[in-house]
């Protein structure tokens, strides 16, 4: 890989201001106070994303310009679905009335998804629609309940003029300005648990609704990341009815979620087993899906997944690399991700700063304050280098994921990802290849022998993301045991879980992660104190560099920053990188066709309206 490669990828979304800033000349829109999201002509794009870009563009005229692309999700060679005519398609009669998607659980069920984070809302997206969408093919950011966004003359704010005449479920009414601004105060309000809620505090001050059709997002100051927390590849702003809301109170369990305009509607829903939707009664404005119905029912064991699809009784499922044979030699067929985002890696829980409570989770700490528990094991980077060098990643690979999982050199970057710095691949093997003589040796540096050994906590969670997490914990298990380590198997029930890494009380622990985030939430999640604080590693600098890169509109300087924040990451050792995934979901042929999807958001398994029936 080389840096030239990549430089067509170079910048944040911010680019996307810039450039809006550039074409303001080009806007087709009333108000020319403001800068617009339709780019003027351009000469031919010389790399993948671009050229994908344009034919986004090409198939919607109000779709963003090239920037827009650059948000750590860059798109496929093929043509997006629009043009491809996917979306608008008639639906085909399918074989069977309800389609059955198998998963495991999110850790939380509910019917708030403005109070919960992405994952745990992830069962309630096919009834929900965002201001911006995602391209289920290219990963290009596109328009949806927004027929168009600009940059408002602040350099700060984005304005959104909105679609008129989209029916909310159930007779709720037109969706207008006010359900937007009802929906980011769900998830704004102080009380909200949703993983983006301090973010959407700090980021936005307001939701001006101009009229109906048009509201501004005013930010008190330029914001990365702001674009993207109104998007599907954020899944934080599902709009909801506002009248529904203020009909019937908060929704539990017992009840009807708050209405949507989704391509499906509510039904159905039994804790612990299903939720359940139907496509909607009238010709929606997007698309009609092929199924009358669709159902997502949890099975979190492997083994019965597999024989639900083998049965014909579920027709959808994530299975485990090593059943994958025994499916396709049954007939079955693989429906992958369109867009690299899917991954998955061990993250510490060691190394916080005060003050670190459930009640300051979002407050940030000064770079200075003292570590919650400055004796863990893992503040010695020694420790943690050991830990990476005692897992053999091939032969991870190899046993889990087929050979097919792409080695991660980064945590959050990635080559095709802007801040890519191709020096960490070819420093990999020196900093993290597998060496258990030397993983020994750095463990006898930091004091642990085979008399006073280190020892660990390894959680155990089965992961919604993709199949086999047990499997992998397990093996992990087994690397760090065979270097002289004592790792303990931590089993817990996920109330449990997120209580204690809530008020920071893990101080030695290693979890697998799974996530599709994109580039900014990854590293604000996983990488710094930016809040709500998730238990990470809190490095002073690193949490100062993002604080600027988030809040600057210099891309130059955006990209040295970025630079700076992975190579500390990087040789510090503040995780232990694994795979970068190609989501996959074994479908029955006899009933499913294919499942178009990306695969780059953070519950991976998104865009259920384009699971297609077999003719």
């Amino acid at each position: 890989m080389t840096s030239s490669r990549y430089a067509s990828r170079f910048g944040l979304f911010l680019i996307l201001i810039l450039v809006l800033a550039i074409t303001a000349a080009c806007s087709s829109g009333d108000d020319d106070t403001t800068t617009t999201n339709t780019s003027g002509t351009t000469a031919e794009p010389a790399a993948p994303a671009a050229a994908a870009a344009a034919a986004a563009a090409a198939a919607a005229p109000t779709a963003a310009p090239a920037a827009i692309i650059a948000v750590g999700t860059p798109a496929a060679a093929t043509a997006p679905i629009a043009a491809s005519g996917g979306a608008m398609a008639a639906p085909v009669e399918a074989k069977i009335q309800r389609v059955i998607f198998a998963k495991v659980a999110p850790q939380v069920e509910n019917f708030t998804p403005g109070k919960n984070g992405p994952v745990d809302a992830q069962p309630l997206t096919p009834m929900y629609e965002y201001l911006v969408g995602m391209d289920p093919v290219t990963g290009a950011l596109i328009p949806q309940l927004a027929e168009s966004w600009s940059v408002d003359a602040d350099g700060k704010s984005w304005r959104f003029k909105l679609r008129e005449g989209i029916q909310f479920h159930s007779g709720w009414g037109e969706f207008t300005g006010k359900d937007v601004l009802h929906s980011w105060q769900q998830i704004a309000a102080e009380d909200s648990g949703h993983g983006n809620s301090a973010s959407m505090r700090r980021l936005v001050t307001t939701v001006e609704v101009v009229n109906d059709y048009e509201v501004i997002f005013r930010a008190p100051s330029p914001a990365a990341d702001l674009f993207i927390l109104t998007s599907e590849l954020s899944q934080s702003l599902l709009i909801q009815s506002k009248d529904h809301r203020e009909a019937t109170g908060v929704p539990n369990l017992t009840q009807q979620p708050n209405a949507g305009t989704g391509p499906y509607q509510f039904l159905d829903h039994t804790t612990g087993s299903f939720f359940r939707y139907e496509r909607t009664p009238y010709e929606h404005w997007r698309m009609t899906p092929d199924f009358q119905e669709l159902e997502i029912r949890w099975i979190p064991e492997a083994s019965t997944r597999v024989a639900g699809v083998l049965a014909g009784e579920i027709h959808l499922a994530p299975i485990p690399e090593d059943n994958l044979s025994q499916m396709l030699d049954a007939g079955m067929k693989i429906a992958k991700g369109n867009v690299p985002g899917l991954r998955t890696f061990m993250a510490l829980r060691c190394c916080i700063r005060l003050p670190a409570t459930s009640s300051t989770r979002s407050t940030l700490p000064e770079f200075d304050a003292a570590y919650k528990y400055p004796d863990a094991p893992m503040q010695d980077v020694r420790v943690r280098e050991a830990i990476n060098r005692a897992i053999d990643r091939d032969l991870l690979n190899v046993s889990f994921f087929g050979g097919k999982g792409e080695v991660m050199i980064l945590n959050n970057f990635h080559p095709t990802r802007e801040g890519w710095d191709p020096r960490w691949a070819s420093r990999f093997e020196q900093f993290y290849g597998y060496d258990p003589a030397k993983a020994r040796a750095l463990l006898a540096e930091a004091g642990y022998t085979a008399d006073n050994p280190f020892e660990i906590d390894l959680a155990s969670i089965n992961l919604t993301h993709y199949s086999g997490s047990l499997d992998v914990v397990d093996a992990v298990f087994g690397f760090l045991s065979d270097v002289g380590m004592k790792p303990k198997l931590v089993v817990e029930d996920n109330a449990t879980r997120r209580a204690r890494g809530r008020n920071f009380e893990y101080d030695n622990s290693l979890n697998i992660t799974g996530t599709s985030s994109h580039l900014l939430l990854g590293i604000r999640v996983y990488a710094t104190h930016s809040t709500p604080r998730t238990g990470n590693p809190e490095d002073p600098r690193m949490d100062e560099l993002f604080l600027q890169i988030r809040g600057s509109l210099d891309v130059v300087k955006q990209e040295a920053w970025l630079h700076e924040l992975g190579e500390i990451s990087f040789t510090k050792y503040y995780t232990v990188p694994l795979f970068w995934l190609v989501p996959e979901t074994v479908i029955n042929p006899k009933f499913v066709s294919d499942y178009i999807y990306p695969g780059a958001i953070t519950s991976t398994h998104t865009h259920l309206e384009f699971i297609k029936a077999a003719q």
